[in-house]
């Protein structure tokens, strides 16, 4: 018989998530293991663990982690300390250090070349996580040469209306600096057709906002095919809110 290293107090919801994984019973898994997502968030996260961000996101990665996780070769906790030092990564958003203004010009020229060679190296318009590849530049930095802000929408890009008049919802609040994080651990997932989507369409990193008519001539792809990669987007955007309330 496989031995079982899952921990004693944590026995009783994984046994309830693994018969019905379902938003209630995953949400008393993160429940019991909200112990663990606090030591992971204070060792990973260093000045940023007090982000709202930083936490739903921890949550996310828990929440997927029970999905790869073996009572035979472990417990639950080395599991999940192991996951969630991805945890790093987002932190570091908090901290970037955007480098120094009189380098502005030569970085803006070098982005623009840039951008037209690997346009034509690749055959369509790059996304912004290509751009920075390319060039050694962050997507902080592209964004800050641009003389861009953040984002002004929490997190509509599928709004009744949206296709063709460029409108958003009204009652759609100012992002805060923990929404502008979590959207950019979105736009991180992403393959680079939905980052450029999301970039337009928003107007993440100081891009102009696009109406998605636009967006889908500049990707020679059909307008329904950028409603329904945009509605694949929301949904991992609306996955925040839903995370806060686990």
């Amino acid at each position: 018989m496989p031995k079982n290293l899952l921990e004693t107090n944590f026995q009783e919801p994984y046994k309830a998530w693994t018969q019905d994984p379902s938003p209630a019973n995953t949400g008393q898994l993160l429940k019991a293991v909200d112990p663990v997502l606090n030591t992971a968030v204070r060792a990973y996260a260093g000045p940023s663990a007090r982000s709202v961000t930083i936490k739903s996101q921890a949550k996310r990665l828990a929440a997927e982690a029970f999905r790869s996780y073996d009572p035979a070769r472990g417990p639950l906790k080395s599991h999940l300390m192991s996951r969630l030092q991805r945890l790093r990564r987002t932190a570091s958003r908090h901290r970037q250090i955007i480098r120094v203004p009189e380098q502005v010009a030569l970085d803006q020229m070098q982005s623009e070349r840039a951008a037209k060679e690997l346009e034509e190296r690749i055959g369509y318009p790059p996304s912004d996580q290509e751009l920075a590849d390319f060039t050694g530049l962050s997507l902080k930095r592209l964004a800050y040469i641009r003389g861009g802000r953040r984002p002004l929408a929490e997190s509509t890009i599928t709004r009744p209306g949206d296709e063709g008049s460029g409108s958003y919802d009204p009652r759609v609040r100012p992002l805060q600096e923990s929404h502008d994080v979590w959207l950019e651990l979105v736009y991180d997932d992403l393959d680079t057709t939905n980052q450029y989507i999301l970039e337009r369409v928003l107007g993440l990193h100081g891009h102009p906002k696009t109406k998605p008519s636009q967006v889908a001539a500049q990707l020679k792809i059909s307008p329904a095919a950028v409603s329904h990669r945009m509605a694949q987007i929301q949904q991992k955007i609306d996955q925040r809110e839903a995370l806060e309330m686990l």
